[in-house]
């Protein structure tokens, strides 16, 4: 990570910058493939920060910003359009082609790696992991023929919902949304094949009672990979304790995301806050990070570029968190689900 940034000076101290330095940091939702889709984002030139209040919609990071920050490990979002009919699923295909173009065009910067090993051994070589992240059964149509193709390229987890709903589930929030909904009958069988698969399954935008099907009995760790608690802020894509709990039980992580109106204002002391809720709840061990940064929303100001990340630290460090507890929630409590799901 080297020296910080000049908006970091006197607001991080030494032991906050040596916890940050050493930690293997894994955000399990960052949006650069939806941003260099619609808006050509070079993701290897370091762009000047989203100078916008809130810094709104995108410019939050790129791979020279994200050295600054020491982030390890990026979850990319696969965003596809959910009203584009019989080509949904090629929506999906033109997305993941775009990932492979990146991680040739920046081969000595990234690298694939959908394993806690590959992580850790692209930390090792000097490069930034990162796996995909499909937000939205939509993307697969009612079908399971792309799967295979895709965990080929990549597809570590797959969100069975984003704002719209679809033939697997119902939303929490956005078109078709309703609390009470469970899975479909196809629903049923995706989260079957991606057990079988050991393609984790993410509940982050899914309804309440998706969730809690989802969760109830299962013997596999789900994710969240991107959400709020609403005992700390109330919003409509935060989850409440219970919601909590059923993920911690069964082993899997909760990732806080960064998104203002989600997590209510105070910036990366608020975030903490959210973070030190789940911790306090259910253990750090269910604690990890879900930025959804280029995610076409609005950020705090602390946090508005990936290289200011070492504030998160100092804000966890000030609510008396150790180094081993950042480093578990920034990044260990996510490789240990990987590893029991998906193994070496």
């Amino acid at each position: 990570m080297g020296a910080l940034i000049p908006a970091l000076a006197g607001r991080v101290s030494a032991e906050a910058q040596a916890v940050h330095e050493a930690a293997l940091i894994v955000d399990l939702h960052c949006d650069l493939l939806l941003t260099s889709g619609l808006l050509g984002w070079d993701w290897g030139r370091q762009h000047r920060e989203n100078p916008l209040p809130f810094a709104p919609l995108f410019g939050h990071c790129d791979l020279p910003r994200l050295r600054l920050g020491n982030v390890g490990c990026l979850g990319l979002g696969v965003v596809t359009n959910p009203f584009a009919g019989p080509w949904r699923e090629a929506h999906g295909d033109l997305i993941f082609r775009r990932l492979g173009e990146k991680l040739t065009r920046h081969s000595t910067e990234l690298r694939l790696a959908t394993t806690a090993q590959g992580i850790r051994t692209a930390r090792r070589d000097g490069r930034i992991a990162c796996f995909a992240g499909l937000e939205g059964a939509h993307a697969l149509a009612g079908r399971l023929d792309a799967l295979p193709r895709w965990q080929d390229q990549g597809l570590t987890y797959v969100g069975l919902a984003h704002f719209t709903q679809n033939e697997a589930v119902r939303p929490m929030v956005g078109l078709g949304a309703c609390a009470t909904t469970p899975l479909t009958d196809y629903g049923r069988e995706l989260v079957r094949e991606l057990d079988r698969r050991r393609i984790l399954v993410d509940v982050a935008h899914l309804n309440r009672a998706g969730v809690e099907e989802v969760c109830r009995g299962s013997t596999t760790p789900r994710i969240c990979s991107h959400t709020a608690c609403t005992a700390v802020h109330p919003s409509p894509r935060g989850i409440d304790d219970a919601q909590i709990r059923l993920i911690a039980e069964t082993g899997g992580v909760i990732g806080v995301i960064f998104v203002t109106p989600f997590i209510g204002p105070g910036g990366a002391a608020q975030v903490a806050r959210h973070m030190d809720h789940i911790k306090r709840l259910v253990g750090v061990q269910h604690c990890a990070l879900g930025s959804d940064w280029e995610g076409f929303a609005v950020y705090p100001d602390d946090l508005r570029s990936a290289d200011r990340l070492p504030l998160l630290t100092q804000a966890l460090l000030d609510l008396g968190w150790t180094a081993d507890e950042v480093h578990m929630a920034y990044g260990e409590s996510f490789l240990r689900v990987l590893n029991e799901v998906r193994g070496g």
